[in-house]
C-alpha cells in the first residue's frame, strides 16, 4: 500500500495531504478503555513520515458522531496551508475511525491527561495528530 506523504503533493495542497493522511491510515483495533473524543480540542501537532509540522487550529468531536477541523499546517521550509475538514467518526476503545469525502481511516488513540495523540498504524515513522482538550 502506498502511503501518501507531503512529498507526493504540491506545496499548495499540504492541507489536503493532512486530510488524506488522516484518512488512509491502517486499522489497529482495541477495546481497552480510553478517553472520549467528544468535545473541543486544540490541534497542537501533525507529523507526516516523521516530519513535524507547525499546526494550529481546533477539532470538534460531537456526540452525534460528526467532527470538524479548522486550522493551519506548516511544514519546514513550506508555506502555511489552511486546514478545513468535516466528517463522521466512530470511536471504539483505543481506536477511532474517521470518514470524510468518501474516505475512511482508523487511528490508535493514546491519552495522557488533557492530551491525545492519534497514531496511524502504518510502518514507522507513522503519521500522528496531537490534540489538547480545551477546558
Amino acid at each position: 500500500m502506498h502511503r501518501l506523504t507531503r512529498r507526493d503533493v504540491p506545496t499548495r495542497n499540504l492541507g489536503a495531504a493532512f486530510i488524506a493522511a488522516l484518512l488512509i491510515a491502517c486499522s489497529d483495533e482495541s477495546t481497552a478503555p480510553t478517553t472520549s473524543l467528544v468535545g473541543t480540542w486544540d490541534l497542537t501537532g501533525f507529523s507526516d513520515m516523521g516530519v513535524a509540522a507547525v499546526t494550529t487550529g481546533t477539532c470538534v468531536f460531537r456526540s452525534d458522531g460528526t467532527f470538524s477541523v479548522q486550522g493551519t499546517v506548516t511544514f519546514p521550509g513550506e508555506p502555511t496551508d489552511p486546514l478545513m475538514l468535516d466528517g463522521t467518526y466512530v470511536q471504539t476503545g483505543t481506536s477511532v475511525t474517521l470518514t470524510t469525502g468518501g474516505q475512511t481511516g482508523t487511528w490508535t488513540i493514546t491519552a495522557s491527561g488533557a492530551d491525545v495523540t492519534l497514531t496511524g498504524s502504518e510502518p514507522s515513522p507513522a503519521n500522528t495528530i496531537s490534540l489538547r482538550r480545551r477546558p
